[in-house]
């Protein structure tokens, strides 16, 4: 467990996170979840705590096959279980506003539509970050997830 909380508390813009105690922290934690996927057919131990809080929350629980979570995971040992959080933190759009005045700047606000993957959405944030974007506009539905993010 202590592997688990080190991985997802030192590399904060990894969009990933596995293992049945590290996912329960995160749950547990409050923070953004876009989705968690969970090997069809776990279904006992502390999986349905991870599915009862995930459904508190609303967060979207995808069921797919043990072979495709596998593919998915980063590790060697998912436990049956992968959380995708979104890279970055969200915030309002006067809040980036806001950046952009307190750096004597125009605003430059990227907007997004369509984007479905996770991890092609971590790849254009951080890309616009490097441009000097102050902020990105996403979709509330049918997207990864649904707010703003600020540099």
């Amino acid at each position: 467990m202590e592997k688990n909380k080190r991985n997802f508390s030192e590399n904060e813009f990894n969009d990933q996170v596995e293992g049945r105690n590290a996912v329960l922290e995160l749950l547990e934690s409050g923070r953004d979840i876009n989705k968690i996927y969970v090997s069809e057919g776990e279904k006992h131990g502390s999986i349905n705590k991870i599915i009862a809080i995930a459904r508190e929350r609303k967060i979207i629980i995808n069921e797919i096959s043990k072979v495709k979570l596998n593919q998915m995971a980063q590790t060697e040992n998912n436990q049956g279980v992968i959380a995708i959080v979104p890279p970055f933190d969200y915030c309002d759009v006067d809040d980036i506003l806001q950046i952009a005045k307190d750096r004597n700047e125009k605003p430059f606000i990227l907007i997004l539509d369509g984007i479905e993957d996770p991890h092609n959405l971590g790849s254009i944030i951080r890309t616009a970050e490097t441009a000097g974007v102050h902020g990105i506009i996403i979709p509330k539905r049918r997207a990864c997830r649904s707010k703003q993010y600020c540099s």
